[in-house]
């Protein structure tokens, strides 16, 4: 794909699309509140270079390691520029709304995890991609018991797609204790509590300061 054709692509899908000192291969567009997403993609099919920027004028940071788009970016096999785009948005979308999405069947899975440990606990990060959690994570060196859980965020490893954990409560009781709030939830965005009995009414979804997020099952 040529990056004419692409440049085609995407003025037909985004018509605000607006090019930078003339050049196709390098263009703006307004996404949401205001926040203005610049691309330049003139070494396409390289990875196009990517910059958002709010309305105070400070570009996004670490957008790469939230929009998986980017970060698996395969020159042999390109994402079009119109995909990209809609990846990004979809991520400020969620973002507005405080919506975390993840899938059905990791979910489910997860929770029968959950029902197969009890009454241990389970605890484990979760991947993002495109979005959407996907992926459930075995922490390295992790150790459970009927009260607690313990980690090593050391042993982790860097990896920016992991962006969430989930934990279990064999009690009963959704809600993030004083030592999940100084401990696990400090290490990502996103935490998911699997209360027993271990069903989507008794699990819920926190931020790093432990306000509740809605969570969406896809």
């Amino acid at each position: 794909m040529s990056i004419e054709e692409e440049y085609q692509k995407v003025i037909s899908a985004f018509p605000n699309a607006k090019t930078i000192d003339n050049y196709i291969s390098h263009i703006k567009l307004l996404l949401l509140n205001d926040v203005h997403l610049q691309i330049n993609f003139k070494k396409y099919p390289k990875k196009p270079k990517v910059q958002l920027v709010n309305p105070d004028g400070q570009a996004f940071k670490n957008l790469e390691s939230m929009v998986s788009t980017l970060k698996y970016w395969d020159k042999k096999h390109p994402h079009s520029i119109v995909g990209l785009i809609n990846d990004i948005k979809l991520l400020l979308e969620r973002a507005k709304t405080n919506e975390i999405a993840i899938k059905r069947e990791l979910i489910e899975g997860v929770l029968a995890l959950c029902k197969n440990q009890h009454p241990r606990e389970i605890l484990g990060y979760l991947r993002v991609e495109r979005g959407v959690v996907c992926e459930y994570i075995l922490l390295p060196g992790a150790s459970t018991d009927e009260k607690s859980g313990v980690f090593f965020p050391r042993r982790v490893p860097n990896d920016p797609s992991l962006q969430g954990t989930i934990h279990s409560h064999p009690t009963g009781n959704p809600y993030p204790s004083q030592v999940d709030l100084e401990t696990v939830f400090m290490s990502k965005r996103f935490h998911f509590i699997a209360a027993y009995p271990y069903n989507y009414a008794s699990t819920k979804c926190f931020d790093q300061k432990g306000n509740e997020l809605v969570f969406k099952i896809i």
